[in-house]
Parts: structure tokens; sequence; C-alpha cells
């Protein structure tokens, strides 16, 4: 099938240079040939294989395809980004069901995204490239092509939810540009949405009633997580050849991502002969591969501990809110003055304006929700963030696109260190070694500088729920960030003082540190922003480190000693839950009677019974689940952490009585409250656990992490990768949400369904393959 728009076409059937949509893309203004020009072949499952002969091409076919299956969510997210909720849907409905900005009303998310993306933009875009820039052109256009198309009343059954929306918009390179920059913060900034929003002086009658607080402030630690919520995340193992059958690189990338929403990903496969044959994940809007593979090289992500921020107390000038002292002088800030459009009630507009302010280091925060001092007569709060000055992330990604070996990746990611908040592995063509990085932007603040800089009080009790994360004292200027001689930027480490690991074994990662990358290895001596070194480690890590010790010790029940792509794709779903497996036994013990409760009776046979996963027709997982939501936070175990044995402990049941009786108590509240919630005690898990996929109902093997599951229910895109000697790059992947967010589309739960089953897509990589699996083929051009 071959599109054109019908304002377009001559009746030579040629494109004239006037229906270019804005940006880059080739041609001149008296050149009919295409200015962007793109063959999208669909596999299973819908998998877009984007073939141009252009950069732009390949960005003009990605903008099309993500607009055909994600057309409604992308346009209610471009409205976001510019800061425009409010005057579409009001002020206070929540700004989205969910994502790396958290969940704040549509007021609050326009003033933010107005105040940090307007001036950031400009800053960024003359930083970008001309490639990356001509990327993002073309992806703009592919996309507003399809939006027009169907604002000419094409694809009538599709898109039910926005088509005749007034905010259903083309778009520009600069909206493409907003969504990066937007994500660029995901840990940092937009943490933090409502506490910038919200940063504002005190009016004059008020200045006086504010003060210190008088006691330690008391800080909710969801605040610092990506997203403000639990269970974003991810698991990585890349083996190298003294671990696998194939005596080369093998990679498995597992994030736990969002399910819902413009944050979730996007499997795309671009082709640009001579420049890129990139396949994997964009997250919704990125015109790039973020985490993919191409014929020489692979590589996966996991969300890294290292702080991408700091904050600043300020010493404010005496009867002046709005300026602060920093070594014996007098500092302004800068105001800036935003209006945004809301709509009333009646439908019509009301501008609403708020004067916004930045320090020296960045946005205003308001951290009265934490337990801080308002912002009143004597202090304030500033946020500092590295990745707001961090223009290479996404030039970074595009490089990795490109890359040619291992060695070209790492030499890629040292060079850039652009990466805004993930630990990376990799492996590549021919080579015996993994790599593991967590070479990223980081505030370059040495553990050296805490003695002198943390604020005293406040700065312990942000760090007791933020490890790492610093509070430092804005009055003097020596407690700015440093700067290492090799770094990317001001104000950031080097790559020289960033951990990273090659290794011919394995490297792991399950969203804990870098220091038990690999566990015979430990990476030490780093700055405490980064992470932390000789600690408890997860139950998911744990899980995550025993995996591949069963394999590689053959104690797994599988075949062999060594990873393959075959048994790693059994094992990376194959559900176990570390905590059942180390104390299930022991605490039944302590909590079944044989003259107890029959109901009591029941649950503990059931249990007796369990094999300790959460496959979809297993008995017992559920109840374990609710019982160990209730217990985890007790003081469980006999052998507290050891260092020096950190996959295995702490391990064992305490023998304190006191224990054992709280024990007995919430089993007996957690087999009432599933009898409360009519959830039978012998139901399987494929009759009480659904995928999270609106109108559907799927079933889902897996659990939480805070249990010991490493096959978790945020499970989201997932790839084996190896290189097979002689052979094309060999990938199976998962996507557990599907492509497509529109109800109306095939490729709307297909691959949830294959998800639940287990069923691995053998990835159709080479031309052969993409026409032996093709489900259908359309060229776009303009």
């Amino acid at each position: 099938m071959q599109y054109t728009r019908p304002a377009c076409l001559l009746a030579a059937a040629l494109l004239v240079s006037g229906c270019k949509i804005g940006g880059s893309g080739g041609g001149s203004d008296n050149d009919t040939s295409p200015s962007y020009s793109a063959t999208i072949e669909r596999t299973t499952y819908g998998i877009p294989h984007i073939s141009a002969d252009t950069i732009g091409g390949a960005g003009y076919g990605h903008g099309y395809a993500i607009a055909e299956d994600n057309l409604c969510v992308l346009a209610d997210a471009y409205v976001t980004f510019n800061g425009e909720r409010s005057r579409y849907f009001g002020p206070d409905e929540q700004a989205a069901i969910m994502g790396t900005f958290g969940t704040p009303t549509n007021l609050e998310a326009d003033f933010f995204f107005r105040f940090l993306l307007d001036e950031q933009l400009d800053n960024f875009t003359t930083a970008q490239p001309d490639d990356l820039l001509e990327l993002s052109a073309g992806f703009a256009a592919g996309y507003s092509r399809y939006v027009e198309e169907i604002q000419d009343g094409q694809h009538p059954d599709r898109h039910l939810d926005c088509r005749n929306a007034e905010w259903l918009t083309t778009i520009t390179e600069a909206d493409v540009l907003r969504r990066l920059v937007a994500l660029n913060l995901a840990a940092s900034s937009a943490n933090w949405v409502e506490e910038i929003a919200a940063a504002q002086p005190p009016s004059a009658n008020a200045r006086m009633l504010r003060s210190l607080p008088s006691e330690e402030p008391e800080i909710d630690s969801d605040r610092f997580l990506l997203g403000r919520e639990a269970g974003i995340g991810s698991n990585t193992f890349a083996f190298g050849a003294d671990a696998t059958e194939s005596g080369g690189g093998l990679l498995f990338a597992n994030p736990h991502w969002y399910l819902l929403g413009v944050d979730r990903f996007y499997q795309v496969h671009m082709t640009v002969p001579g420049v890129m044959d990139i396949s994997g994940a964009a997250i919704m809007g990125a015109p790039m591969v973020l985490m993919g593979f191409n014929d020489n090289v692979a590589w996966a992500h996991t969300v890294s501990t290292a702080r991408r921020f700091t904050l600043y107390q300020l010493q404010l000038v005496s009867g002046d809110p709005t300026s602060y002292v920093q070594d014996g002088q007098n500092v302004a800030m800068t105001p800036v003055e935003i209006t945004v459009q809301v709509r009333q009630g009646d439908g019509n507009l009301q501008p609403v304006t708020r004067t916004m302010y930045r320090s020296e280091y960045g946005p205003m925060i308001n951290l009265s929700g934490l337990g801080l001092p308002a912002w009143g007569n004597q202090v304030a709060y500033t946020l500092r963030d590295a990745n707001l000055e961090n223009t290479r992330a996404f030039q970074n990604f595009f490089a990795w696109d490109q890359a040619e070996s291992l060695d070209d990746f790492y030499n890629i990611t040292r060079e850039y260190v652009g990466i805004p908040w993930v630990n990376t592995t990799a492996i590549g063509r021919g080579d015996p070694r993994a790599l593991y990085s967590d070479i990223t932007v980081v505030p370059n603040v040495p553990d050296s500088m805490l003695a002198t800089c943390l604020v005293p009080g406040a700065g312990e009790a942000v760090m007791a729920v933020a490890p790492g994360l610093p509070l430092l004292d804005g009055s003097r200027a020596a407690c700015d960030w440093q700067t290492d001689a090799d770094a990317a930027q001001p104000g950031a480490f080097g790559p020289g003082n960033l951990p990273s690991l090659f290794s011919r074994d394995y490297v792991a990662n399950m969203n804990d540190s870098y220091w038990l990358s690999n566990p015979e290895n430990p990476l030490t001596g780093y700055a405490g922003i980064i992470g932390r070194e000789d600690y408890e480690q997860s139950l998911r890590t744990r899980m995550g480190h025993t995996l591949v010790r069963d394999r590689l010790n053959a104690s797994d029940g599988l075949n062999g000693f060594l990873a393959s792509s075959d048994n790693l794709r059994e094992i990376v779903l194959n559900s176990r839950v570390y905590s059942a497996e180390r104390l299930k036994d022991s605490v039944l013990g302590v909590v079944c009677d044989a003259n107890g409760p029959e109901r009591e009776q029941q649950a503990c046979q059931i249990l007796g019974s369990w094999n300790d996963t959460g496959n979809l027709d297993t008995v017992g997982a559920h109840i374990w689940t609710a019982l160990w939501n209730r217990i985890e936070d007790l003081d469980l175990y006999a052998t507290a952490f050891d260092a020096d044995d950190p996959v295995n402990t702490p391990d064992g049941l305490s023998a304190d009585s006191s224990l054992h009786d709280q024990l007995k108590v919430a089993f007996t509240e957690t087999l009432a409250d599933l009898e409360n919630r009519n959830i039978a005690l012998n139901a399987s898990l494929r009759e009480v656990q659904f995928y999270l996929k609106p109108g559907e109902q799927i079933p889902q093997y897996g659990g939480e992490g805070n249990e010991g599951y490493f096959t978790v229910l945020r499970n989201s895109y997932m790839h084996i990768v190896e290189f097979p000697d002689g052979e094309p790059v060999r990938a199976f992947t998962l996507l557990s949400h599907s492509q497509s967010t529109d109800p109306t589309s095939p490729y709307y739960a297909d691959y949830t369904q294959a998800y639940s089953d287990k069923q691995w897509l053998a990835f159709p990589y080479t031309a052969e393959d993409i026409a032996a699996n093709l489900e259908s083929s359309i060229q776009i051009s303009e």
C-alpha cells in the first residue's frame, strides 16, 4: 500500500516540497523529491521495521508508526510537556495515571513544565548535532502526518478517545525535544513537580510567623523514588564467554517500567543503510532506541542508585526573602513570570499567573511537606539538577544505536558521560567480556565535602531516608559541586571516578548499587552520592545472583552448567520466590498448629505443598504474598547481614518468642483478610492475578520484588541477545503491555497474551526474516 497526502497529490503522483512539515529532511525549495520517505513493515505483534535512506526518514517512519499505535497517549503527553493541561482539561484533575513525573494536578504540572522546560529547551536544542535534530524533525513530521490523516477523516474506527479532540494537534521538532528534556529529569526535578511549582516566598505579613523547626523533620522516603513509587526498576544479566555455552556474550534486559501512559516502552526497528540497523525499545516519544541491539552490540538498563541532584539550604537576606547570602554577599534570585490559561467550569479560559524563582543553583523548592521549614524569612531551599545541565543524554543513546563493537560502545559511554539515570550492561560480537557501567551524570560531591557542607540536623535526616542525597549549605561557594578534569560537564564526576567493570563470567544489576555487579569482584571506593557499599541487598538482588549461581553450579534442575539463550529464557520467567525459599518452612513451623482452626490448617497444608514459585497454576503463592506483606518489616532473621556473604545473609528465622507471637497474629489476620475479600485459599494465581490492561483480563505470573521475586509484575520490554559466530544477531523479545494503547488496535493485547503464555518472540532482524513474518507494509513520503 502506498500512502500520500491527498492535498499533495499531483496528476503525475509527484509530491511537492511545499507539503513538507517543518524541520530538516533534505530537498531544496525547488526540489520535487520527497523531504521524508520511509517503508514501514510490521511483523508479529505489530512491531514496525522502518527502513529509510536518511536519518530523517527513519524518524519519519517511527513517528508515523507510533502515532498509529498510540496517538491519544502521545497527544495528551504533548499537551503536558507544553504546560497546557489546564487549558484543555481544567486545573484540578490528575495530570497522569502514572509516569516519571508522578501524579500532580494539571495546574501544578503546567507551571512546572513551563518553568523548567521553556528556558532549558533553547540550551538543549543548540547543543544537539545535526543528525539528532534531523531524526527529531522527521519524527515530528511522521507523527503530524498521521494526525492530519485522522483530522481528514481517515482511519475512521481508530483512536476514538481523541480523534475529534481540540488538543489533538500536529507537532514540531521542538515538541520532540521538550519530551526528551522532560525524560532527562525523571530521577531528579521530575520527582518534585508540586514542590517546585508551589515554591513561593512568604507574604509580608506572614514572614515573621515562620521559623525553623525545633525538631528534626520526618521525611517520606517515597518522595525520593523515580516516579515517587516503588516498583520502578529493572533486572539485567550480562554473561561473558566463561559462563556461556556458546563461548560468546549473552545479554538479558528486563526493565520494570510503566505499563500505562506516555512513559511506556515502544518496540521498534530502524534501518538506514550504512548508518544504523538498530532494534529495541524507545520510551514513547523518544525518536531513537534507548535500549536495544544491532548486529554488533546489545545493551540493557536498570535504574541506578546514584543521585542526580542535590538540595541547597539558602540563608536569606533579612527583610528580603528573594535574596540570599553567600560568602557575605547578597545574591538576588531570578524571578520568572509564567501565565497559564485555565479552563473554567463554563468552558471559558482565565489566565493564572505565578512568579517563580530560581537561584544560581536552580529552581526554588518548597520542602515543607517533608518536614523542612517552608520558605520563610530565614531559610529557603533550592535544587541543583545535574540533568538540567546535561544536553548529551540522547546523543549518547543515538551513538550507541550506531556502535560497532563493545569497545566502541564503552568509549562512547566515557566520551559523552551523558546517560542520565540508569546503569548499563552490554555485550559485543566476538568479545568475551560483559560490561557493567554506572558512568552517568552525577553531581561531583565527594564524601570529603559532607563534613563541612552538609546542613546539620536536616542534612542527616535527609540522608537517613535517601542515602547519598546531600542537603548542602548554600551560604558558602566552597559547597558548590566540584569538577573533575575528565568531566563532560562542569560540576559532574568524570568517568575516572564512576564505577564500571568488565567480566568474563557475568555482571548483573537488580537496582541495588554498583557494589555487587559481580559478587566475586565487588566495586568499592566510590562517592556515597553514587551508591552504598557493604550494605544489605534487596531480596530481588539476592534472587538474581542466586539464579546465576544455581545455573553455573548446575543446581537449578536444567541441563548443563552454563548459560544459554534457551535456558535463560526459562530461568528469568520461572517466578521463584526468594523469601519463601529461605523462610517459608520455618515460618510454617511457628504458625501452624495441628489443633488449630480448620481454615489455618488448610492454609498450612496449601503452603506446605506450594513449590515456592508464582507461576500461573501454582496454588499458595497468593497466601504467601499476603502474609509476607504483613511480616517483612519484622525483625525476622537469626543470622545478621554479613558484608562478606552478602548474597546469603541475613538468613534463618529468629527464635525470639515475641517474633513468633507476631507471626501467629499476622497469619491469622492474613487469612481473615483473604476471606473478607472472597479470595479462596486454594485458588491458583491464574484465578486471582491479572495484567494491568484496561478492558482485558489476562492472567499474570510473578510478584513483587519485596518478596524476592525476580519475575515481577512490572516487567515490560525484555530481550535476550547473543551474537552467533558467522550469523546475524539472534534475539528473543517480549513486550508485556503490547505495542498499542488503542483498544481498537489488533496490537492492543496480543503481545500481552504472549507474555502470559511465556511465548518469547524470535525477533526477525534480517530482511529475510522480516519478509517471512510480514503482516503489513506501507510506504510513506512527503
